[in-house]
């Protein structure tokens, strides 16, 4: 994605009028004084700008105080994270979403990040169509279109699991004055509006990567089937997802991935753009993308990290290793990912994330201001496996199922499943491999919501939050705050939220 640097500068007036003003009412952001966008939209290059902006904004959106992972692995207790080591963040593992103690959450609880990046797919959308034909120098007008709708589906599938029901926005509006308020839409719209979306989008994706340079951050026909199959698992439609993972998981190749098995490239998978990527988001230090305050800054420290020594502060570090997860996780001798991504500190006794370890400095041999380079992992072939493993015992094929689950058990070197484990202890045994295989890369939290099985082991605030009627019904969703409810009186507030703010 190395166009994007030229091309970013002349783009920039173009995002910020339409993806800043198209929801101005919902979002209160404030317009923008610049020339109207039907100038722009003429050419390939001009739809191409456009698009890269889309990833540009859902890159920013994502990686906003490491949304990423404060949504998808905190509360799932991934981290040992307190009081003194992460003010504000530390309370999201007690499931106090709504920050009135500690406070400091009211950026995590705003969902404008996103909309500017749905605006931005919603212009696309309606734009590249407009653009005739022959102004494409190669056939890539189908192709820049397909992404514009994975892009707009996956913003709702993500938006929709933090907040749940969400304003459902799909006009690409130009004009502020023009613009209108919006009521949140039932989850269930929202999630049929993205299986919608992705409908078109896989037929009009490339099977693979363009080009290397591209693979796993843009989306390819296997983005597409990787997002149908989350949406279809998190509606808990297990036929469904079963049915387009199918042929991803049996034909990888055709899709120009490559189940890793070797040991080295697998060791380096977290950098990003592996022969398993599916999607990424690029944060890439050689393209000028690297971060210098994302999820290795909380994480890491000496040796790995040369800016930080903890010495006896084991609370300098942000971000620790959750003992007790990690020991209900990976507690089978042998597993290569024990290995490959932690480090015990014998001094200060604890356990480091080393998985996205992958530090630049841009000083030199000073070695005083790092940047971090790994790209963030959300859809990867192994991923995908589980899940149609998941799938699979769902609609009864448990055989099949244990196929799958020890592919990923024999590559980190534990073997086999024991066969004696059936049924719903099989199925627990799955579910953990999935925590063991994705270890902090936002998916965790997710899934033991999704499953609805196996909460109470690792944060039981959140036992019963999908159960309708329970106590704790509907505190796996986050508040929205009160600026996002000035002038409009359409927006309401999170239901379990109600009289707790």
């Amino acid at each position: 994605m190395k166009r994007i640097h030229y091309i970013l500068p002349a783009l920039l007036t173009l995002v910020f009028l339409l993806a800043g003003s198209s929801c101005k009412k919902i979002l209160e952001l404030e317009s923008k004084n610049v020339p109207s966008s039907n100038k722009f939209w003429k050419t390939d290059k001009d739809a191409l700008a456009g698009l890269l902006g889309g990833y540009s904004l859902l890159r920013d959106a994502l990686t906003d105080e490491n949304r990423y992972y404060v949504y998808g692995d905190v509360p799932a207790n991934t981290f040992e994270i307190t009081y003194t080591s992460d003010y504000s963040i530390h309370q999201i593992r007690d499931g106090s979403f709504d920050g009135v103690y500690y406070g400091y959450l009211e950026n995590l609880q705003d969902w404008t990040k996103f909309y500017k990046s749905i605006a931005q797919a919603n212009l696309l959308i309606e734009k590249i169509p407009e653009i005739p034909d022959a102004a494409f120098e190669r056939n890539v007008k189908d192709y820049y279109l397909g992404e514009s709708y994975f892009l707009r589906a996956y913003n709702y599938f993500f938006i929709s699991r933090v907040w749940g029901d969400v304003p459902l926005v799909l006009e690409a509006v130009e004009d502020v004055a023009e613009a209108k308020n919006y009521g949140r839409e039932k989850k269930e719209i929202v999630l049929k509006q993205a299986l919608a979306d992705l409908d078109k989008a896989v037929a009009m994706l490339p099977q693979a990567p363009v080009s290397n340079n591209d693979r796993g951050l843009r989306a390819t026909k296997a983005s597409a089937i990787a997002l149908q199959a989350h949406i279809h698992a998190w509606m808990q439609d297990y036929v469904k997802c079963e049915e387009v993972t199918r042929d991803l998981v049996a034909n990888p190749g055709a899709y120009g991935l490559t189940f890793i098995t070797d040991s080295a490239s697998y060791a380096k998978m977290s950098i990003g753009k592996s022969s398993e990527a599916i999607f990424e988001i690029n944060i890439n230090y050689s393209q000028n993308e690297a971060s210098w305050n994302g999820i290795g800054q909380k994480t890491l420290w000496s040796p790995y990290l040369s800016t930080r020594i903890i010495d006896d502060n084991v609370d300098g570090v942000p971000w620790r290793v959750h003992r007790g997860t990690m020991s209900n996780l990976f507690w089978e001798a042998g597993d290569k990912r024990s290995s490959h991504w932690f480090y015990f500190d014998n001094q200060a006794d604890i356990y480091m994330l080393t998985k996205y370890s992958n530090v630049i400095y841009n000083d030199g041999d000073e070695r005083k201001d790092p940047r971090f380079s790994n790209n963030i992992l959300i859809f990867r072939l192994s991923d995908i496996i589980l899940l149609r493993a998941e799938a699979l015992y769902k609609t009864g094929k448990e055989g099949d199922a244990r196929t799958l689950l020890n592919l990923t058990r024999n590559r980190a070197g534990i073997g086999d499943v024991d066969p004696a484990l059936t049924g719903v202890d099989f199925f627990y045994e799955l579910i953990w491999e999935r925590g063991r295989e994705l270890y902090a890369e936002g998916h965790f939290y997710w899934d033991l919501l999704r499953t609805d099985i196996a909460t109470e082991n690792f944060n039981p605030v959140f036992k019963d939050a999908m159960h309708a009627g329970s106590a704790t019904y509907g505190r796996n969703y986050w508040p929205i705050p009160r600026k996002l409810f000035k002038d409009n009186l359409l927006m309401k507030q999170t239901a379990y939220w109600n009289g707790r703010l």
